[in-house]
């Protein structure tokens, strides 16, 4: 039994909820270990066409475990400590950017450090205007974690991204997507209402081409434009053979709504 999240599907939307909001739900060994899990067992299910993240309460997630950090320096093994926190936590991070549905943050408030850069590792990130972000770590004497130095520097400018990381102060959800790291900013009011309308749209798209989409953007930084093409144009053969392929085509023309379903 997880204890802090809890896992629904609902028409096609898996939906992770962070359950601690007495906590401001933590990103401490045990949710590491709940989170990282259910990834695992998820990677494989073919009934759900959109992963949904948020939190309870008023937090999406305020990051790490500062208790267990205090408790590790005082008892002399600060290192040990964080190796067993992040080992998890970095799995989730690579496992979100290559799982093979588009994956939403729905950020409903406080989203500090880890809990900022778990956001930042989804595809999609809808947040209500009563959201917070800050990367935190440096009033730790960290560096951002749970990817961060990725995460920020392949998004913003340097200058910026430094501003964002080392003064570590709040980031407001107009900013976010002012910077282009939120995708929609909506009132606490709709935010349910919107998150759901943003998932269920992702999940009744070609979700076949969304997975092929982002194995190719995580691939994209790493080698030259005549590597990549290559690759990228074996992926559009392949993808014009699918079904959804010829359903798409046929909708244009008929001009109606597209039935996919995802191969």
């Amino acid at each position: 039994m997880r204890r802090t999240l809890k896992y629904s599907e609902k028409e096609a939307v898996g939906r992770i909820e962070f359950i601690r909001p007495e906590k401001l739900n933590p990103l401490d060994l045990e949710a590491g270990e709940e989170l990282n899990g259910l990834l695992d067992e998820l990677k494989d299910n073919d009934t759900i066409r959109c992963l949904v993240i948020t939190g309870s309460g008023r937090a999406f997630s305020a990051g790490g475990d500062v208790k267990g950090m205090k408790q590790s320096v005082e008892e002399g093994n600060p290192g040990d400590f964080m190796d067993r926190l992040t080992r998890s936590l970095y799995d989730i991070c690579i496992k979100l950017r290559n799982f093979h549905v588009p994956v939403v943050g729905a950020v409903n408030g406080h989203a500090v450090g880890a809990g900022m850069n778990l956001a930042l590792a989804c595809d999609f990130i809808i947040a209500s205007e009563e959201a917070s972000f800050s990367q935190g770590f440096a009033r730790l004497g960290l560096i951002p974690g749970f990817g961060g130095t990725h995460l920020l520097i392949s998004q913003l400018t340097w200058q910026k991204a430094c501003e964002v990381a080392m003064l570590a102060e709040p980031v407001a959800p107009k900013e976010m997507a002012r910077l282009g790291l939120v995708n929609r900013v909506v009132s606490a009011d709709t935010f349910e209402d919107e998150t759901e309308k943003l998932a269920r749209r992702l999940a009744s798209g070609p979700t076949l081409s969304f997975r092929r989409t982002k194995e190719l953007f995580m691939k994209a930084g790493g080698r030259s434009l005549d590597e990549h093409l290559e690759e990228e144009r074996s992926f559009q053969i392949r993808s014009a053979e699918s079904e959804d392929y010829a359903e798409g085509v046929r909708a244009l023309l008929a001009k109606e709504k597209a039935d996919f379903k995802g191969s």
